[in-house]
């Protein structure tokens, strides 16, 4: 809390070197979205046993390209990505497939699942929420 306000810029270097997916994902996001500023914000919590309660200790604003090149966050690079995957994606059969990134190592892998997969979910989260409705429905006529 006490740097904040004097070292800034290494507290946003900790930050970086903490939690540089999400700073290159919100920038990235900025960037698609044309934003013409990103505002970054530093909260603390107000007691350590407490998550839910917080208070902001400082904000900063930066304009997503000028940030994009403080982080080193090449946007060639981040089309480069979209690219491969396209181009990966378009030797394969038509399908469905799952891209997951090994936890252990620098390696991504592509699985082709069966066409259905992930539906049934929804088909029974829908299929429930009707059913909750029509509850509803005979309770109000009651």
């Amino acid at each position: 809390r006490d740097k904040i306000d004097n070292q800034a810029g290494a507290v946003l270097a900790s930050e970086l070197k903490n939690n540089s997916f999400k700073l290159a994902k919100w920038t990235a996001q900025s960037l698609l979205a044309g934003a013409s500023q990103m505002k970054i914000g530093f909260v603390s919590r107000v007691s350590p046993k407490n998550a839910y309660e917080h208070t902001i200790l400082a904000t900063q604003t930066y304009r997503p390209m000028d940030f994009a090149t403080q982080i080193t966050l090449n946007q060639g690079t981040m089309w480069g990505i979209m690219r491969l995957f396209i181009k990966l994606l378009e030797k394969e059969p038509e399908g469905k497939y799952v891209i997951m990134r090994d936890p252990n190592r620098a390696i991504v892998r592509v699985y082709g699942v069966p066409p259905g997969t992930f539906e049934e979910e929804d088909e029974n989260d829908d299929e429930e929420e009707e059913e909750d409705e029509e509850e509803d429905g005979e309770e109000e006529k009651e």
